[in-house]
């Protein structure tokens, strides 16, 4: 195994983003269909955040991984991932507004957000090099985007996140829940629509 990589930590904000019930939408559809839909609703939610100073890391099939103040320093990371949900939540209405006109099942979203250190680097194989963040805080964001199934609603904060927030959002806490690879119960708070 060769340690020729390059890595950086960086601290940042993790944003979890997951079409909810993907697969149900697409089952027995022409597979470009899904391609349509991707390049329509999950280029358009990726745009809000690009648009919000965060940066689109990788596309899942089904939803997108973003960061904030991972590529640029920003002290306000955390606050601009919560603008950011905030204002997908928005462009998510206003596509599911011209889905229902188009007699197209409307769809919904759930997103994790976590913040702490990551690191930040590259992915090498013969053909491809890829860029990406890895480690404990991005796994945990992703876990808590399933969380948002579990409770019925679409944003959810880490309580490391939800810290540094709390006096510029409406948020309710949610009950500790267990999470597969943590030990101990975690808390979220979810970014209230009210926001």
């Amino acid at each position: 195994m060769s340690d020729n990589f390059e890595a950086d930590k960086k601290n940042g904000t993790i944003l979890f983003c997951d079409i909810r019930n993907f697969t149900h939408l697409f089952e027995e559809e022409d597979p470009l269909k899904a391609v349509a839909f991707a390049n329509s609703v999950l280029a358009e939610l990726g745009t809000v955040v690009e648009q919000g100073g965060g940066a689109v890391d990788r596309f899942t099939g089904d939803g997108f991984l973003a960061h904030f103040g991972v590529l640029q320093a920003d002290d306000s990371h955390i606050q601009s991932a919560c603008k950011v949900a905030i204002e997908m939540r928005s462009a998510l209405q206003q596509i599911n507004t011209q889905r229902y006109l188009d007699v197209e099942s409307v769809v919904s979203i759930g997103i994790g957000i976590h913040s702490g250190e990551v690191a930040y680097g590259e992915i090498k194989t013969e053909q491809i090099n890829q860029k990406t963040v890895l480690g404990d805080v991005v796994n945990t964001a992703a876990r808590i985007e399933r969380l948002t199934k579990h409770f019925s609603v679409d944003i959810l904060l880490s309580n490391s996140s939800y810290r540094w927030v709390k006096e510029d959002f409406n948020f309710r806490k949610m009950p500790a829940r267990k999470i597969s690879g943590k030990k101990n119960q975690i808390t979220t708070h979810w970014l209230l629509p009210m926001n």
